[in-house]
């Protein structure tokens, strides 16, 4: 019974299975969330510290992702 309840939440998008786990929506958007953070925030050091190397690949990084 409760596999099923499961299988019901994943196919109308409550939860999301992933390698076996089983997530909430708004955990994966939040953990998207503090990784874009994080990205910025390096790139804001690259631009204070002038490493245009790194500055590059976190921008084409992203470029990449969209």
């Amino acid at each position: 019974m409760a596999a099923k309840a499961i299988e019901m939440a994943v196919n109308e998008g409550h939860l999301i299975k992933e390698d076996g786990i089983l997530l909430n929506p708004n955990t994966i958007k939040l953990v998207k969330e503090i990784e874009e953070v994080n990205r910025q925030h390096l790139i804001d050091n690259a631009l204070v510290t002038g490493n245009q190397k790194l500055f590059m690949q976190l921008t084409t990084q992203r470029e990449e992702i969209k």
